[in-house]
């Protein structure tokens, strides 16, 4: 089959041999960028469904955050989608139960983190190409809207970028999400200060005002709720902000012994950056996304130093898989092809993949409603990201982890004891000990 090349250069640094594998398009419609993977060329490819019968092809289609504050989020998923696939494809593709062989193909547009953006999207990947089988877009206020188009047209979705429990409240039978909901992401953070030699008493709250934030503050303020503590600070501030220079002189003044922001990436960069310009003391801080990203140190440096956040997946577990052996192989393949070392975001992108995999491999008939019910009814399976299975609602079963940049050795489990790889360093410096 032939294969129309661009010249659009690519987004990050890939290899000679992944420049032979993938290549990207302009996608019609919305104008957006598509991303496909192919492997080779398939003799009576599908056109983009899965239903097909003896077909050889089976797509993949979605939308996710490639361009904006979120990109280099969207990356590390599209990154871990590409190079499954292409793995999967160079090793003989997927055995299917409907005793075909199929290889695999993804089609990846940019949404900005757009929920209209995105909905129009999944709507038409359903509508003019024909798409079965859909990979879920980052952020909760942007999954939230795509999800009721996977329902609305009974196609089975699985998401890694949206955790607000909203997503999963709505009796939606057909989304799975493997990262735990939201409202849980800062219990482990609050278990791990109370533990200390001295816990905290009070907590400051600063949360971003879409889904996703609101969603995992909701779930702090219960649990601070539950354990006797007290908010002296909790403020929302809108999502386009760039300063929250005044939040923070409101943290200090109130002397909170701890802060939690809920909030993405760009945020937990201006909290560090101004927290030492505001001259905000705590005993701990933690971010619920993006703190424990390398772009995130990359970008404030030493400011932050001590910060924690939540994750899902430690890059030093070793779980086995059946594409990559285990873990560390998985890690490997990123570093070597995409020049950067994964974190959660790209463990659950490859669990993406896997999970539809494994529904595929176990089907005796192709069609959404097999695979749906294949995936939610599914014995516990190995990804790199540890074995995954989902509840009633849709959602993985997994406790949250805590991790904590150190300057020495750097960024380190220190929560739970029985995964830790260091101890927390609590209380954290003062601005001027440090």
């Amino acid at each position: 089959m032939g294969v129309e090349y661009d010249n659009t250069p690519m987004r990050e640094p890939m290899t000679d041999n992944h420049n032979r594998r993938t290549f990207l398009k302009l996608a019609g419609g919305t104008g957006a960028l598509g991303l496909t993977g192919l492997a080779g060329c398939a003799g009576n490819s599908s056109n983009g469904g899965g239903e097909t019968g003896g077909g050889d092809t089976i797509t993949l289609g979605g939308s996710m955050s490639l361009t904006g504050d979120n990109a280099d989020l969207g990356r590390l998923y599209k990154d871990a989608y590409q190079e499954t696939i292409d793995r999967i494809n160079e090793n003989g593709g997927v055995e299917a139960g409907d005793g075909n062989t199929y290889e695999l193909e993804m089609v990846l547009r940019d949404d900005g983190t757009d929920a209209s953006t995105s909905r129009s999207i999944y709507q038409e990947l359903i509508d003019r190409e024909g798409i079965d089988y859909l990979l879920g877009p980052y952020s909760s206020s942007v999954t939230l809207p795509a999800s009721a188009v996977a329902a609305e047209n009974q196609k089975p979705m699985v998401e890694g970028g949206g955790a607000s429990p909203e997503i999963f409240s709505q009796g939606n039978e057909w989304i799975f999400g493997l990262l735990p909901t939201a409202n849980k992401y800062a219990k482990s953070y609050f278990d791990m200060a109370l533990a200390q030699d001295s816990p905290p008493e009070t907590v400051a709250i600063l949360s971003e005002d879409d889904t996703f934030s609101q969603s995992t503050a909701d779930g702090a303020r219960t649990k601070i709720e539950n354990e006797g503590l007290e908010i002296v600070v909790d403020e929302t501030f809108p999502t386009g902000t760039s300063d929250l220079s005044t939040n923070l002189g409101r943290v200090r003044d109130n002397d909170a012994d701890i802060l939690l922001l809920c909030a993405h990436q760009q945020h937990n960069i201006i909290l560090a950056n101004q927290m030492e310009s505001q001259g905000v003391n705590v005993d701990a801080a933690m971010g619920t996304v993006g703190s424990l990203n390398e772009s995130f140190k990359g970008e404030v440096g030493a400011n932050g130093d001590y910060m924690y956040g939540p994750t899902s997946w430690d890059i030093n577990a070793n779980f086995d898989d059946p594409v990559y052996g285990g873990t560390q192989d998985f890690v490997s393949a990123i570093e070597n092809n995409y020049d950067y070392t994964p974190d959660y975001h790209s463990a659950a992108g490859e669990a993406v993949i896997m999970t539809f995999v494994n529904a595929f491999e176990s089907v005796d008939e192709l069609t959404p409603t097999t695979v749906r019910n294949t995936i939610r009814d599914s014995d516990p399976f190995s990804t790199v990201y540890g074995d995954v299975s989902f509840d009633d609602s849709g959602v993985i079963a997994k406790n949250m982890l805590i991790r904590q940049w150190q300057p020495d050795p750097g960024l380190q489990t220190v929560y739970p004891s029985s995964v830790a790889q260091s101890d927390p360093i609590y209380p954290m410096p003062d601005w001027g000990e440090r």
